[in-house]
């Protein structure tokens, strides 16, 4: 399944596991007996993954999808003489390739030295890159957002933090959702429609993070394969490993780390997690992968880590 979301003002970034935090707050508030057996379902065999939001940008009817660069082992024997140093630093600089390229990639058909080699065969727009120049006229730009922090006791001023988000003017975001048990189905698609309404993002109240959706049923990944069956995937959500994950991990495998540090709203300043970032390669060999971590004391919280696998050749050098 894949879901659209449209923004209609300033739209915070969303990570997979930001995304699944506020579906779960969603279903909290929607069907609170259902919430900690869909938690405890989670630390076994979850119901359904999710994958981070990406970019889509409007061409007349037309809705063209890119997803995250994939991240390769660099061979050196590719980039000689010949290859113009800028068009490697511009190409370092894209996020996101449209999807018609980013599935070439996938089966090995296109590799990044030679989007490289003819860069300027392609359209870059910020960090987009496709094949074609799109016709409708697309932009986002982010901002940085000052606000005040008011103490609710007492209705003073207390101090300003800041809020990141994006305008969108043509495109959008999209994610994709799949169900290992379709009784979450109608509860995942009734927490979106409250999150519609109600908004993603700290700063709600402000009439930031609303968005309209629309949900296409007929998508699928695996109507890219034609039929082949490959030994690595790629993760289009944050990864949290587990023990048999890391095992798993040999000279193939191509990722990129970082961490993130949550705060609650009582102050409490949760541990750190790790994880893979979207982009990264790995090893197939099973159904599920990584696992969700349970972080805080004081408000304890769930963190994200299951990988949106996307299946992939091994050693894509270069």
């Amino acid at each position: 399944m894949l879901i659209y979301l449209k923004p209609l003002s300033i739209f915070p970034e969303l990570h997979s596991d930001t995304l699944f935090g506020a579906i779960v707050s969603a279903i909290s508030e929607l069907f609170p007996e259902k919430t900690d057996e869909m938690i405890d379902s989670f630390k076994n065999e979850p119901p359904f993954i999710l994958s981070s939001t990406f970019p889509y940008a409007i061409d007349d009817d037309r809705k063209i999808r890119f997803y995250p660069k994939i991240i390769a082992k660099q061979s050196k024997d590719d980039f000689d003489e010949n290859l113009n140093p800028q068009s490697f630093k511009d190409y370092k600089k894209v996020k996101y390739v449209e999807e018609s390229m980013f599935f070439d990639m996938v089966k090995g058909n296109l590799r990044d030295v030679d989007i490289i080699r003819s860069l300027d065969d392609y359209s870059k727009v910020k960090t987009l890159l496709s094949k074609d120049k799109i016709g409708t006229e697309f932009s986002f730009n982010e901002n940085i957002i000052p606000n005040n922090s008011v103490n609710r006791v007492n209705n003073q001023t207390e101090g300003i933090f800041y809020t990141s988000g994006s305008e969108y003017i043509n495109m959008g975001l999209f994610f994709l959702i799949e169900f290992f048990d379709e009784e979450y189905v109608p509860i995942v698609k009734s927490a979106i429609r409250f999150l519609k309404d109600r908004g993603f993002g700290r700063d709600i109240s402000n009439g930031k993070g609303q968005f309209d959706y629309e949900i296409d049923e007929d998508y699928s990944i695996s109507s890219f394969y034609d039929g082949n069956d490959f030994d690595y995937f790629i993760t289009l959500s944050r990864f949290i490993p587990n023990e048999d994950d890391l095992d798993k991990i040999n000279e193939y495998s191509s990722y990129e780390i970082d961490s993130k540090r949550g705060k609650s709203r009582s102050g409490e300043i949760r541990k750190q997690v790790r994880f893979f970032k979207e982009g990264s390669i790995f090893s197939n060999y099973g159904k599920y992968y990584g696992r969700i971590v349970e972080s805080g004391k004081d408000s304890p919280a769930i963190e994200y880590g299951f990988a949106f696998p996307v299946k992939c050749i091994g050693n894509r050098e270069a």
